[in-house]
């Protein structure tokens, strides 16, 4: 698998199930164009935005109608509790050239991450399945020890322009940026959202 950060905003994705792993999936694609198809659908479901429910049974669905149905999609989820029906739906999903990812094994052509994301970043993480438990805990770990981060993030960002002004030498400004990461000061004063200017200028 090659990690990579993709823009799906345009492209249609469509669920099976919506309990409480299917629900989980369905947040990861909050915002793209989304077909949940569920007997069973959780409330959680109806808060996302760009979300069409069709309330049915799978296992009464035809595989030539379920295989139309996959045609009018890009990717393809199968998070069922029944390993052989999601086994069939990525078994069309296959034929018809689609991306899928099952829930209960099988192959998938993409996996979903475990992710942490502010308004400035996003962190993914992933073992492809071999341990799910661990990124859950790198996750968890990273977002108690780096709190704050989308206000360092803001600042490396403004300190960099600032510096590409005042500072011909790349080597020294990475150096320069480099030690204010490294401030425990200034990354305290990012998680109190409070002001660092001062403390900024010390190395400027």
């Amino acid at each position: 698998m090659i990690p990579l950060m993709l823009d799906l905003s345009a492209k249609r994705v469509l669920l099976f199930g919506a309990g409480a792993v299917g629900v989980r999936k369905a947040r990861h694609f909050s915002g793209c164009k989304m077909t949940i198809v569920s007997r069973d659908i959780s409330p959680e479901i109806f808060s996302l935005p760009q979300v069409s429910v069709k309330q049915m049974d799978i296992s009464a669905i035809e595989d030539e109608d379920l295989q139309k149905l996959i045609e009018r999609h890009d990717f393809v989820i199968a998070a069922l509790s029944d390993a052989g029906e999601n086994e069939r739906i990525i078994k069309i999903a296959n034929a018809c050239g689609r991306w899928y990812n099952s829930a209960t094994g099988g192959g998938s052509t993409f996996l979903i991450p475990s992710t942490l994301s502010g308004d400035e970043y996003t962190i993914a993480v992933s073992t492809s399945g071999l341990a799910p438990a661990v990124p859950k805990f790198i996750r968890e770990d990273l977002e108690e020890r780096y709190k704050g981060l989308d206000n360092m993030i803001r600042l490396m960002h403004d300190l960099r322009e600032q510096l590409k002004t005042t500072t011909e030498n790349q080597e020294e400004r990475a150096e320069v940026l480099r030690a204010i990461l490294c401030d425990e000061r200034i990354w305290q004063a990012c998680r109190e959202n409070t002001d660092y200017a001062d403390l900024v200028l010390e190395y400027l």
